[in-house]
């Protein structure tokens, strides 16, 4: 037997014709004969040698574009998360071991325009689930459009696929039965985590990583998550932000002094603005499971990234022009006229007419 496991082995016995029986031994099944049995360090070592060939991708295949993407400064330059997100996709981009793969793929092969069929067949083995279906075909892009920024290609052939999953969620909000509703069936540090997000429009990445220092008199002044801490945005301080940061201080206080009352030792020490019932500060993936787990209890069908929305509403409430909405929220100026229009103005109209049918006049 030998002394190291060879995977995929392929044993193959044959009678001769003086009827001798005789076994060869093959590196896998199709692969290249290897020399004596196995145990023998030339057999072992002809293994080895078929394998590292086997796996090591031609130069100029999307395998090879793959591998060079991976060590490329661009990619470099993503966060973790998205690192973590991308690198299955990346593995299944340059795969090669059966038909569907797509890693064996020559560069002559994507300049080809007609190349953009068999992508977007390797695409549609995930039609059934079109959210990973554009994912993927959003990473193959980018390998694409980095081998065209290196000469190493001449097109990038799946440049403007449409995508298949269609979901305007610009249009979606947490209303204030909504947002009340959750609380009930969430923990109150959940809460207060819905709460803050419609109050500021914090993305998830950035909501659990909020400081006390990020928080000023008039604005809080928040270095973004999606820029790698690069760019700050700076959110005003409506008074209902203000009222609910003074109930999470207040919370914080009460949860510290019944730890004393009890004899137990004190809540960890944090910065952190949101803290779970331990005291510590959220992970990102910690909050969204509680969130999910709470959303389920009380049957309401939104993401936490919908609080963006309703923080654009109350910011045209509170009296901000939709230009000023827009380049807070870093969203296109229509985008703003489509969410206000569905929500606040639409509620407008109906206070008004309520207003004139019991013959007083409207409030604000």
């Amino acid at each position: 037997m030998p002394s190291v496991r060879l995977k995929g082995l392929n044993k193959v016995t044959v009678r001769l014709a003086d009827r001798r029986v005789v076994t060869y031994w093959y590196a896998w099944k199709g692969g290249p004969r290897l020399p004596g049995k196995p145990g023998d360090p030339e057999f072992v070592a002809a293994f080895m040698d078929a394998a590292a060939q086997r796996k090591a991708p031609s130069k100029d295949t999307l395998a090879s574009l793959v591998v060079r993407y991976k060590a490329s400064p661009e990619f470099g330059r993503l966060t973790d998360s998205t690192k973590a997100e991308w690198a299955c996709w990346l593995d299944r981009i340059g795969a090669d071991a059966t038909s569907k793969d797509i890693g064996g793929l020559t560069f002559r092969a994507l300049d080809d325009r007609r190349v953009r069929a068999d992508l977007l067949e390797w695409r549609d083995q995930w039609a059934d689930r079109p959210r990973s279906a554009d994912y993927a075909i959003q990473v193959l892009s980018r390998v694409l459009a980095w081998g065209l920024d290196r000469g190493l290609i001449t097109i990038n052939a799946i440049a403007g696929v449409e995508q298949l999953y269609r979901s305007d969620r610009a249009d979606q909000i947490w209303t204030a039965d909504e947002i009340e509703r959750f609380c009930k069936a969430a923990s109150m540090q959940v809460g207060h985590a819905l709460r803050l997000a419609s109050l500021t429009g914090l993305r998830r990445g950035d909501l659990v990583k909020l400081e006390w220092r990020h928080i000023g008199d008039l604005t809080i002044a928040k270095p973004t998550a999606k820029s790698r801490h690069a760019k700050t945005t700076f959110i005003p301080l409506l008074d209902e932000t203000r009222a609910l940061l003074g109930e999470i201080r207040a919370s914080r206080a009460g949860l510290e002094e019944e730890r004393k009352r009890k004899g137990k030792p004190p809540l960890p020490a944090t910065d952190a603005v949101l803290t779970n019932s331990r005291g510590k500060a959220w992970t990102g993936d910690g909050l969204e499971t509680q969130i999910i787990k709470a959303k389920a209890a009380c049957g309401i069908d939104k993401h936490l990234h919908d609080a963006r929305g309703t923080f654009a509403t109350r910011l045209r409430v509170a009296g901000m022009a939709r230009d000023e909405i827009a380049q807070v929220m870093a969203w296109e100026p229509a985008r703003v006229d489509r969410l206000l229009t569905l929500y606040v103005e639409q509620e407008a109209v109906v206070k008004a007419m309520v207003s004139r049918i019991q013959g007083s006049p409207p409030g604000p």
